[in-house]
């Protein structure tokens, strides 16, 4: 009888580390097994940690570099020049001799007559001079799509090899900045300034008007305010084209049937101009 005692009670006691499974419906609250190795705190590692110093000197470097970076002026004159059309490109004294941007303008099928590079004194400033003809008829370059071929391709490679200028222009990824408006908030009339100026004056021999557009630069923005003027029969004979950072601040020399623009014909123009390209800017900010 013994024996058999001490058998049974062997087999009732568990091994140690098992779990036994529950007999009934209704059990007590399992203790969890026992882990062999208990598990180590991971050591953490004495002195200073030089990344993250590294990466705040890294990004102050960036910060000051953008802060320090100057306002890229592209300027595109077809008035003083009465052979070629020049283009000025300015961005402090960080341009050197723009070889790849030479290379881009004679990949449009231009022809560069000259060049010129003008420093100020203190060597802060450097300008650098393109004229330019059209390779197949040795002539300016008039056509408003060719003068924005040109502006597209000198601002690209500005932001190829200059990055830290997209700050200060309308080009680059700021150009295609999503929309943060809410487009879940009431519509009606909103208050916005206006940003587009306009001014129309007479020349004065009297063959021609003045147009004088102020507005917020863009890409394609010469091709609109040459698309709509043209839809009001206007012609223009030719264009200052002078981009000041994220700014354009043009010129046209235009007519209305050969004569200068009329006084009907000025506020027509100057509305249809503040009314299309503000649009613009509309639509550039919002979506619906």
């Amino acid at each position: 009888m013994e024996s058999m005692i001490l058998r049974s009670s062997a087999v009732a006691v568990p091994s140690r580390g098992i779990v036994p499974a529950p007999t009934g419906k209704a059990h007590a609250r399992q203790r969890p097994a026992r882990c062999s190795k208990p598990l180590q705190q991971p050591r953490l590692a004495k002195g200073p940690i030089v990344r993250a110093a590294l990466s705040t000197e890294v990004d102050r470097d960036d910060a000051q570099k953008v802060e320090d970076a100057p306002k890229p002026v592209v300027k595109i004159d077809n008035q003083h020049d009465p052979f070629a059309t020049v283009v000025s490109i300015q961005y402090g004294n960080r341009l050197g001799e723009l070889q790849d941007t030479t290379a881009a303008l004679k990949n449009l099928g231009l022809n560069i007559r000259r060049a010129k590079i003008k420093k100020t004194q203190d060597d802060k400033l450097v300008t650098n001079k393109f004229y330019i003809t059209d390779a197949v008829t040795s002539e300016k370059v008039l056509r408003s799509s060719r003068l924005e071929e040109i502006r597209a391709t000198i601002f690209s490679n500005l932001l190829y090899y200059h990055p830290e200028a997209q700050d200060g222009m309308a080009w680059g990824q700021k150009a295609h900045k999503p929309s943060t408006a809410d487009p879940l908030r009431p519509l009606g009339p909103r208050k916005r300034g206006v940003s587009t100026t306009v001014r129309v004056m007479e020349d004065a021999e009297g063959s021609h008007s003045e147009l004088f557009v102020d507005t917020p630069d863009r890409p394609g923005l010469l091709t609109a305010i040459v698309s709509t003027l043209k839809d009001l029969n206007v012609n223009v004979i030719s264009a200052e084209v002078d981009t000041e950072g994220d700014q354009a601040k043009d010129m046209f020399y235009v007519t209305y049937h050969g004569d200068p623009l009329p006084p009907p014909m000025v506020q027509l123009v100057t509305n249809a101009l503040q009314y299309y390209l503000s649009l613009s800017e509309v639509e550039k900010e919002e979506s619906y």
